[in-house]
């Protein structure tokens, strides 16, 4: 049986705001805000999770910080990206990679996460996504990338076993056992840490981490994030906690193997099909913190799905460096058509 793989394709450089050719008439090259275009990506999952990775037609964010072209990017071009990620082209528990040039010489590439709502400081599965697509593409020079994002330089290996591992920016465990109530006498007892993005990690409260339970444990976790923001806790500097990640019993392993199968819900109130390389990263910095694992400890992180992480650690200067292994297969290479009388050129509202 063959392999699938994306087609051998020659992609204009990706830093640069490119006129491509028109393919339906009525579309305007290069993008052109309210005007119609062409947007060329490859898609990618990560342990079932998506990202669609965007290499070619994205209007130019310029030669800022990518903090600054990130900010560029959700003040300038919020809808474009709503149509990228969105219904009718995407759905709504798509993240999407746009691939940038970096500003820090130190980096090989730069890169902007994004999801139905909004930029994304960073993402664990979506890096691993962009890994393989760039080595998909020819565009890595070695099996080593170091990737310039919002949150800070985040490096990559592609391992002998064709696993992904990503050293995730800087983390740590902001507060402990944080109280909350849920409703009057409902209360949940959680961690506040950050892993590239911020969450607040709780246990399950018996709910079952499999796709039966999936409606209980989307209205749960929405019901933490609500409470959160009622009571004003926040991560640090006032930070919105907009990732909520529940825990229970590993299934894939036995004896004496550290880990949890996760539920993460994610902003825009959708769930991680992936065990979520951020939210894998907090945990590691919060069971490190409470002095659960040691140095050279290993912690497996499941899906509900099945498939998991598997993370390792080194000490930081304010907190942890996370290494997290997981794999990413290819699923499509194509161009996203936007026409200017779409009535969905931008997604659905949401």
């Amino acid at each position: 049986m063959k392999t699938c793989r994306p087609r051998e394709a020659t992609l204009p450089e990706y830093w640069i705001s490119i006129p491509v050719s028109s393919v339906v008439a009525g579309i305007e090259t290069p993008f052109a805000g309210a005007g119609g275009g062409v947007i060329h990506y490859s898609d990618l999952h990560t342990e079932g999770e998506p990202t669609r990775v965007i290499t070619a037609g994205f209007p130019d964010l310029g030669d800022g910080s990518i903090s600054e072209r990130c900010q560029k990017l959700q003040h300038n071009f919020s809808d474009l990206c709503s149509g990228i990620v969105r219904e009718p082209r995407g759905h709504e528990a798509m993240v999407a990679a746009l691939l940038l040039k970096p500003a820090d010489p130190r980096c090989d590439h730069g890169v902007i996460f994004f999801n139905n709502v909004g930029p994304l400081g960073m993402c664990g599965h979506g890096t691993m996504g962009v890994v393989r697509a760039l080595k998909d593409l020819g565009k890595l020079k070695s099996d080593r990338v170091t990737l310039e994002t919002p949150a800070g330089i985040v490096e990559a290996t592609i391992e002998d076993d064709g696993r992904i591992a990503v050293l995730n920016v800087e983390s740590y465990c902001y507060r402990l056992d944080v109280e909350i109530e849920l409703s009057p006498g409902e209360l949940v007892t959680g961690d506040i840490a950050w892993g590239g993005n911020w969450f607040f990690i709780a246990d399950s409260n018996r709910l079952p981490l499999n796709l039966t339970g999936l409606p209980k444990l989307i209205d749960y976790t929405s019901r933490i994030r609500k409470a959160l923001e009622s009571a004003g806790i926040t991560g640090a500097g006032g930070a919105l906690i907009d990732h909520i990640e529940l825990h229970g019993e590993l299934e894939r392993y036995e004896g004496e193997t550290r880990g949890a199968r996760s539920f993460v819900l994610c902003p825009g109130m959708e769930w991680d099909r992936s065990p979520c390389g951020t939210g894998t990263s907090a945990t590691v910095a919060t069971q490190v913190h409470r002095g659960s694992l040691q140095s050279g400890d290993h912690w497996i992180q499941e899906s509900i799905l099945g498939g998991y992480f598997e993370a390792s650690w080194v000490s930081g200067k304010n907190g942890i460096v996370p290494k997290v292994l997981g794999r990413a297969w290819p699923c499509a290479q194509g161009e996203l058509i936007f026409e200017k009388d779409d009535p969905f050129r931008h997604g659905f509202p949401s």
